[in-house]
């Protein structure tokens, strides 16, 4: 039982934090650039559909499934700009 729950454990934390949930980094102000808010933008975007694509792959499969995380990019350029705006659109 208490293997079944370490894998458990291990799947979930493997999955991909949704990008609303990825707090900035301590120390990594700067000046946030037009550059900087598009690029927080994209990834927001990938990150999102990373941390879906895992938790449909350990729900159906018991694997997650995404892409690459981008938490530790997206959490320096938040510490720059700030939470994204929403697109429209």
């Amino acid at each position: 039982m208490k293997r079944i729950l370490a894998i458990l454990a291990l799947l979930l934390t493997s999955c991909a934090t949704p990008p609303q949930n990825i707090k900035p980094a301590v120390g990594e102000g700067g000046v946030c650039t037009k550059a900087d808010r598009e690029r927080l933008e994209d990834l927001y975007a990938m990150q999102s559909k990373t941390a879906t694509s895992d938790a449909l792959g350990v729900l159906i499969i018991g694997v997650p499934l995404g892409g690459e995380d981008h938490g530790p990019e997206i959490a320096r350029l938040k510490a720059r700009c700030g939470e994204p705006k929403k697109r429209t659109g």
